[in-house]
């Protein structure tokens, strides 16, 4: 007795016998990115002539970026979001040793300009830092993995080369 069994079974059974078998080279286990520390890093972009500011909000499950108006009426809204898998970006970002970070790195020879305000959150531990034209390397690892998620609207300004090129100038 022969069985003619068409292909379209086939396809069905080894989807069926592979749906609960996860395959370790795509899964990625064991290649120390799930052992990712819990963090949260906050950054406020403000427009303050038109009354508004982005929250943007990453942490190491999810990056949210989120419109809050200045206006009285106005209510906050999450205009962006995504779920964050893990990486060796959010690793090392979840590695940053925050209690080594000063609360305010300047360049003085610029008055103003680019200010950033980046307020961390690890281990219990809170941490807010001020960027005034100067980039600090720690945090340039997490405002570059910010910009190369969200839409171009929301990206922040932090222009390695130019802030650095700055710096050198002044000093």
């Amino acid at each position: 007795m022969k069985f003619k069994i068409s292909r379209s079974i086939i396809t069905a059974i080894l989807l069926i016998s592979f749906a609960d078998n996860p395959i370790i080279a795509q899964t990625g286990a064991n290649n120390g990115q799930n052992d990712i520390k819990k963090f949260k890093v906050s950054i406020v972009n403000s427009d303050y002539s038109m009354a508004y500011s982005v929250l943007i909000t990453l942490t190491n499950k999810k990056l949210e970026v989120t419109y809050s108006g200045e206006l009285v009426g106005d209510k906050d809204s999450i205009i962006f979001s995504k779920d964050m898998a893990p990486s060796d970006t959010l690793r090392q970002i979840s590695e940053i040793n925050i209690s080594n970070l000063k609360e305010y790195y300047t360049n003085s020879c610029i008055s103003d300009g680019s200010q950033i305000i980046v307020r961390l959150i690890k281990n219990g531990q809170n941490k807010s830092v001020q960027l005034s034209n100067y980039y600090q390397e720690e945090i340039g690892k997490i405002i570059y993995l910010i910009n190369s998620l969200v839409p171009t609207k929301y990206k922040v300004w932090y222009d390695k080369e130019k802030l650095l090129s700055d710096y050198k100038k002044c000093h």
